[in-house]
């Protein structure tokens, strides 16, 4: 699902937020370490008043989450809260103010990283809740970076004639077949094709096709 602004993403958040009854929600962005900088989180979301849940657990563990953003995929859970063994998470004896905290990391490698967190959480922490929440975080993450940076889905680049003549050549067609079932000239066919296949970055119909059926663009 693309999403049209940050504002979309709320309700996603809000949602997830009921799911493991967390007081509040930030998604936080990673600006990694250099020569010349050091590296922060930056909070690009968040619940309102989620400051002064987000802000205590930043101070103290920044470095500790930057480093395992680096290094871990498994989400972090601070909690004194006993949790089923083995757990997806890795859990951190620190707890701010006796609260459970829960925080999914997301590398998305060059496109940047970063947390989707949830504070104060009350729900019973199991592992379906864990990878379920996860793999939501996944596809918030990269909305939230898409968005930030201008980042257009392949599929959004391609019109919808495109992708009807890519459907009917992947179907087996001809380009004379699909001329006439559309009432377009075999030029102009070709020519849709030729464009989507450049947008798909493709050397040919045939890896366009694969390409396109991999992205789910078409069946």
């Amino acid at each position: 699902m693309t999403t049209g602004s940050t504002a979309d993403l709320f309700p996603r958040l809000v949602a997830m937020q009921k799911q493991c009854g967390a007081d509040g929600f930030a998604v936080l962005s990673a600006r990694e370490r250099t020569l010349l900088a050091v590296g922060n989180l930056d909070i690009s979301m968040k619940s309102p008043g989620c400051e002064v849940l987000s802000e205590p657990l930043l101070k103290v563990q920044s470095d500790f989450l930057l480093k395992h953003l680096e290094t871990s995929p498994r989400p972090l859970l601070y909690t004194d809260i006993p949790v089923a063994e083995p757990s997806p998470a890795t859990l951190r004896p620190e707890v701010v103010d006796g609260r459970t905290d829960l925080l999914f990391p997301v590398n998305l490698g060059a496109m940047g990283n970063g947390f989707v967190s949830f504070f104060g959480v009350r729900s019973a922490i199991d592992n379906e809740l864990l990878v379920d929440l996860h793999r939501k975080s996944l596809s918030i993450m990269r909305e939230t970076l898409r968005l930030a940076f201008g980042v257009t889905p392949i599929a959004d680049k391609l019109n919808e004639r495109e992708i009807e003549c890519l459907q009917l050549v992947g179907n087996g067609m001809k380009s004379e077949a699909i001329g006439e079932k559309l009432n377009l000239s075999v030029h102009t066919v070709n020519a849709y094709l030729g464009s989507a296949t450049t947008k798909l970055d493709s050397v040919n119909r045939i890896q366009a096709i694969a390409k396109a059926i991999r992205l789910g663009i078409i069946a």
